[in-house]
Order: structure tokens, then C-alpha cells, then sequence
């Protein structure tokens, strides 16, 4: 897998007392990470010195290969808490909003063109807000704030997305649709995204990596046991062999293990007439995966030949 963020032995300290010690830590392209652990750990200043607002005492930072030695560049995309609310006094619609993270492209004193305009309304739509596109962002409640702060960030094209705590302040149903967002982003659109959040039970299922921050060291955990994973099909099969796409905890089956009774995708593959669940591996084993196993699917076709799904 490729390398997207690499953390070396990074070191950070205000004063004579260190925040962070010796952390080490790399997300790979594809990965849904979120970093958790206790108030006052360093989990914001994690973020600063991965967007090079701040820089490491000791250690190195690369994204995408690059070290880190300024503010961030293009690529990365940045959504911080509360980013609706801090943007809803300025008397401006969603549209403009979107907009204003295109201004670098457009160029100064020129004005959108129509690629710039489809631009704002695709990502409007891929957050569910295109109908609101000509209202005022002030009048939007703070989950719709969110979701258009996420467009704003998503028009730019980033490969990296990083997240600090965007469900503080948003009500439930939004956190969901927030969610469901975040992970057709990264399951049908490859995006590497890195979130800090406190809330592991909402987004853990949306999950395949986990760093803990404690005591200003990083470690990697399992996602809990009851933590209900989510699964989804990134496209419709209506002809021929395609693949199934499972959440990335699936992909990553080597890493934390994949138990098929409590996988909803392998259950609904099993259920549909004519479909066979492959698995191919280096040697003979059980329904374990290990790491380095390829998960496939084959989808075996009707006598119409069309896919059985």
C-alpha cells in the first residue's frame, strides 16, 4: 500500500514540557483512521503539524511523500470543528462559500467559469445540499453548515482528508448523513481521510484504523467488538463480473481480522441465488483471512446472462 502520511519519531513541546514524544504513526492511501484519546493529549496538535501550522520539535512529517516544512499545500483538505458556525456570519449563500476555495484556480479579478460553477454544483450535491445552494449559510442549521463546509473543502479535489472532532455540536441525524458522506468518499472515491474525534461508537464502524494518543505516545488499536461494522457495495451489477467492495475493515481483513457471521455484506452475497463467495489465498486454510490474502468475489450469471444481481 502506498504511504500517504508518515510520522517519524515526532517530538513537540511549547516549553521544557512535551506534548508529544516520540510519536510514529503512517495512514496508507484508502485508509479511514481516526485518533482518539483523552482531553490534553495532543490530538490538536497533531492536526497543526500534519497542515504545518506548527512545526516538530524533533521527528519528520511527509504527505504524500513530501515533508512537511510550511502550511499546507494542495492535496490535503482540511475540516476543522465547528467550521459551519464560524462561517455563518458572513451574509454569503452556499454557492459562494464553495466557491471561495476555487479562487486560487480562478485567478484574481476573474470571474467563475462554467467548469468552476459545476465544480460547486457537483460537491453541493455530493453532500446533499444542492437545494439550498442559494441560501444564506447563516440560515442553515449546524449539521447543514458542516456539510457545506465539507463541499468547500471537497471542490479543491484533496487525496487527503483531515478532520478534527466535525461531529462536536451536530445533532445525530446529521452526524449520520455526515458519516454516510465520509464513507462514499472514501469506499467509492479512494479518499484517504484521517479523523480526531471522541466519538469511536458513531464513527468506528466507518473505520479501519485506530491510533490512540496517550501520554504523548501513539499506538494502533482494534476497533471494540461491539462496534457494528458497516459494509458497502460501491456499484450495481447489472452485467458481467464485478467487484464487490466492502468497507475498508474487509480490505484490511489482515489487520483486524474478518468474522464472516457478523460481515452484513458477505451475509446479503450468500442469500442471492447463483452468487458464489470466493475467497483466493496463498495456501490452505479455514475462512480466516490473513494478511496478504487477496479478497475477491465472483458473481455467477443467470441463464439471461445477466449478473444475479
Amino acid at each position: 500500500m502506498t504511504k500517504v502520511i508518515e510520522v517519524e519519531n515526532v517530538s513537540f513541546g511549547y516549553t521544557r514540557d512535551m506534548i508529544l514524544e516520540h510519536v510514529d504513526f503512517t495512514v496508507e492511501k484508502g485508509d479511514f483512521a481516526v485518533v482518539i484519546g483523552d482531553n490534553g493529549v495532543g490530538k490538536s496538535t497533531v492536526v497543526k503539524l500534519l497542515l504545518g501550522v506548527i512545526a516538530p520539535t524533533s521527528g519528520t512529517i511527509r504527505i504524500g511523500g513530501k515533508e512537511v516544512t510550511g502550511l499546507r499545500g494542495s492535496g490535503i483538505g482540511y475540516l476543522p470543528q465547528n467550521g459551519g458556525s464560524r462561517a455563518a456570519a458572513f451574509p454569503a449563500t452556499c454557492e459562494e462559500i464553495v466557491m471561495s476555495s476555487l479562487y486560487r484556480k480562478i485567478g484574481f479579478g476573474r470571474f467563475p467559469g462554467k467548469a468552476q460553477k459545476e465544480k460547486v454544483r457537483q460537491t453541493l450535491e455530493m453532500v446533499d445540499m444542492l437545494d439550498k445552494r442559494k441560501a444564506l449559510i447563516g440560515e442553515l442549521s449546524g449539521g447543514q453548515q458542516q456539510r457545506v463546509m465539507l463541499a468547500r473543502v471537497l471542490a479543491a479535489d484533496p487525496e487527503v482528508l483531515i478532520l478534527d472532532e466535525p461531529t462536536v455540536g451536530v445533532d445525530a441525524e446529521s452526524v449520520d448523513r455526515l458519516l454516510h458522506i465520509l464513507h462514499h468518499l472514501n469506499i467509492e472515491k479512494k479518499v484517504t481521510i484521517l479523523m480526531v474525534t471522541h466519538d469511536i461508537e458513531k464513527v468506528g464502524p466507518y473505520a479501519n484504523r485506530v491510533l490512540c494518543l496517550s501520554e504523548g505516545a501513539c499506538r494502533e488499536e482494534m476497533l471494540p467488538q461491539e462496534v457494528q461494522v458497516v459494509h458497502a457495495h460501491a456499484h450495481s451489477h447489472p452485467h458481467g463480473e464485478m467487484e464487490h467492495i466492502h468497507c475498508a475493515n474487509c480490505e484490511h481483513e489482515g489487520k483486524h481480522g474478518h468474522d464472516s457471521e457478523h460481515c452484513a455484506e458477505c451475509a446479503h452475497c450468500s442469500e442471492i441465488p447463483g452468487h458464489k463467495h470466493v475467497h483466493h489465498h496463498d495456501h490452505e486454510h479455514g475462512h480466516d483471512h490473513e494478511h496478504g490474502d487477496e479478497h475477491k468475489h465472483e458473481h455467477h450469471h443467470d441463464e439471461d446472462g445477466k449478473g444475479a444481481i
